[in-house]
């Protein structure tokens, strides 16, 4: 009853709305207010609007909070993976030096030795070719 009561003050036009002293008659059929009635009911729509205003941007502060919480979470978890990821690579790095490390080693140079297995092995045969052809 009391928002179709707002709606006829919100919503009155010049015909629906007159001032009307006691004991005079009321020029239509409705419902007649006294002006501390419209008063209080003007005062108590807008508290009323005033608290859905506030109570929304209260609602809107809190999601905004939570948002900007969560980014900052998500920053800090991406930053932790990333700094995680960062130490893991350095430490295969480090293993992949040790391991070249030891593969030079062990991998000397074998230049000279197989050389001299290859003259060694071009003399012999030179030696026998010739002992083929002077026998044969």
């Amino acid at each position: 009853m009391i928002s179709s009561l707002l709606l006829f003050v919100a919503f009155a036009n010049a015909q629906d709305f007159m001032q009307v002293q006691k004991g005079q008659p009321a020029p239509f059929t409705g419902t007649l207010l006294t002006p501390e009635s419209v008063a209080t009911i003007v005062a108590k729509h807008d508290s009323d609007v005033a608290m859905c205003v506030a109570e929304s941007d209260h609602k809107l502060q809190e999601q905004e909070i939570k948002c900007e919480l969560q980014v900052q979470k998500t920053e800090y978890d991406f930053s932790s993976y990333k700094m995680t990821s960062e130490a893991l690579i350095q430490e295969k790095d480090k293993e992949l030096d040790k391991a070249y490390e030891i593969i030079n080693k062990q991998s000397k140079n074998h230049t000279p030795l197989w050389l001299g297995v290859g003259f060694a092995a071009g003399f012999a045969t030179s030696i026998g070719a010739i002992y083929v052809y002077n026998n044969i």
